[in-house]
């Protein structure tokens, strides 16, 4: 077995293809020992690469994007979330049946980025992309989810933008009113990717090839079956939350394209979020695919799993 181990930036429902591929033996199929943790400082996780202590990194392929020809080239290899993930209550129920931006005019929205910058990105970048003036929201953001979670709950702000177990509680508890998903409404976007090294990916050994196959395998079993057929898996990796709740989660996902056919990162999706992070100014140019993307170890999947 060749050990692989990934630096994460988070513990997410939207990482479950990961999750499964370990509980369904895929890893062990291809001689693989996966392990991962989540540093306490997500900036780890860049660290970790460059002392070889992961092989991988899980996060946004902004990050990569970033570091391009200013520190290190990073290149990412495969995508676990083709989504975003997050969903946004709102302090006073949305009036009509379908969600408008317009309803948060003049509204003060709290946005997380305790693990990095991409909720408020692209939550300002939907905003602008839609016509909406965003000179007529005001935004708290950058601070970590637990802290604006526990603020909105306390009556700060008009609405909430939060991971989706985090905004489920909020609701039950009557602090908020779902007003809308990001999966649903925001489009296809690369919005969690493993990237790494130029180096680990030349491997002889297809490394990183052989957990690509791994990732694409629990990704096509998890869009052919109900996350129920998972439920040991959902109660194991999320010991201390509703399994109920989170099922209802992976299956809201699953309808609603957060897991695409291939973990492959498709050019639209990413010339989308590239322009959203060049208008930021994150790059001074949107990227092209072939500066941020290494397609060679998808194609080793793809190849293998023939």
């Amino acid at each position: 077995m060749d050990k692989f181990h990934i630096s994460s930036t988070g513990h997410a429902v939207n990482y479950f293809p990961e999750y499964l591929a370990r509980e369904l033996g895929y890893y062990a199929d291809v001689k693989l020992e996966v392990t991962a943790d989540v540093p306490q400082m997500w900036t780890r996780v860049l660290n970790d690469l460059n002392t070889g202590t992961a092989q991988a990194a899980l996060g946004g392929i902004w990050v990569p994007s970033m570091y391009r020809s200013r520190v290190r080239d990073y290149y990412a290899f495969a995508q676990i979330s083709a989504r975003c993930p997050l969903a946004l209550i709102t302090r006073d129920p949305i009036e009509s049946e379908s969600f408008e931006w317009r309803c948060l005019e003049d509204k003060i929205i709290l946005v997380p980025g305790g693990n990095g910058a991409s909720p408020f990105l692209f939550f300002d970048g939907l905003l602008k992309r839609a016509g909406f003036d965003v000179s007529r929201v005001k935004f708290v953001h950058d601070l970590s989810s637990p802290m604006l979670s526990e603020l909105f709950a306390g009556g700060m702000g008009d609405a909430l933008v939060a991971d989706p177990i985090t905004a489920a509680l909020l609701v039950r508890k009557g602090v908020g009113y779902h007003a809308a998903s990001l999966a649903e409404i925001g489009g296809a976007i690369p919005w969690s990717v493993y990237y790494t090294l130029p180096e680990v990916i030349e491997r002889d050994d297809n490394l990183v090839g052989r957990f690509t196959s791994a990732i694409q395998r629990a990704t096509t079993w998890l869009r052919e079956h109900k996350a129920e057929d998972a439920r040991e898996v959902v109660r194991k990796y999320w010991p201390n939350t509703d399994t109920d709740l989170v099922i209802t989660i992976i299956d809201f996902f699953r309808a609603n394209g957060m897991w695409a056919e291939t973990v492959q990162v498709e050019p639209q999706p990413l010339n989308g979020w590239q322009e959203i992070i060049a208008d930021a100014g994150l790059v001074d140019r949107p990227l092209r695919y072939d500066e941020v993307i290494d397609t060679r170890p998808y194609d080793f999947a793809a190849t293998v799993l023939r």
